[in-house]
């Protein structure tokens, strides 16, 4: 069910990683250097951190504060181990990003096989943004999470994602009813992203709408999915 290695050296290391990759969660313990290119460039000196490696191709880096991660590639990242000198590398194609973790002095590792059980969903609109990316279902099938928290001029996109037929779309999230600003708000996002990636879906996220705020959607072709906070109970595959 789960390995752990106290200190491992980096030949260890590197053995457990390669064999350990996409068959369990992997914690990474370390002293390390990170640097990321993409839609921006970064670079973190050396210093301890908490790396976490998930089946789905996850990546995220940790530190000593904060909820959010230093770094992060969502599922579907190809993860890539290089022995000399030991170094994770995050690589995605679409939007072409490149995250770099090199491994000075590990303190542990530990593989484990993590399961996905059933959740009751109740609270605030992370809640809800959370629940949709653990089963992008809850929105249609075939939907696939691209990303969180897409910046754009106009704002952050709550989720950025692509629909079975390679259809980008744009989903924001409200906790309670929907309003005319709601609307709005999506448009722009819809008008930024059609320049940038053509043709986009745009959906409002949220228990209810008015039904002014209804009837401005369908006037811009945009869609509404209600899903509502108080209650959502399924078993995630």
């Amino acid at each position: 069910m789960f390995s752990i290695l106290q200190y491992p050296d980096f030949i260890t290391s590197y053995q457990f990683l390669n064999s350990s990759i996409y068959n369990g969660m992997i914690t990474i313990f370390s002293d390390c250097e990170i640097t990321y290119r993409g839609r921006a460039s970064s670079i973190a000196s050396l210093a301890p951190r908490l790396i976490i490696i998930k089946p789905d191709g996850s990546l995220i880096v940790h530190e000593n504060v904060k909820r959010e991660p230093l770094n992060w590639q969502p599922p579907g990242t190809k993860i890539i181990i290089i022995q000399d000198p030991l170094t994770i590398i995050g690589v995605r194609k679409n939007p072409k990003e490149e995250l770099r973790i090199r491994l000075h002095k590990i303190y542990y590792i530990t593989s484990a096989q993590v399961k996905d059980g059933k959740f009751k969903l109740e609270g605030d609109e992370i809640d809800l943004v959370n629940a949709v990316i653990k089963n992008p279902a809850l929105i249609e099938n075939g939907l696939k999470i691209l990303q969180r928290e897409y910046r754009t001029p106009y704002g952050i996109v709550d989720l950025f994602g692509e629909d079975i037929n390679g259809i980008k779309v744009v989903m924001e999230f409200k906790r309670r009813k929907a309003s005319l600003q709601a609307v709005s708000q999506l448009y722009r996002y819809i008008i930024y992203c059609n320049k940038q990636f053509g043709k986009c879906r745009g959906i409002l996220v949220a228990p209810e709408i008015t039904d002014n705020a209804r009837n401005l959607l369908n006037q811009l072709n945009l869609e509404f999915k209600q899903i509502k906070l108080n209650y959502v109970d399924q078993f995630v595959p």
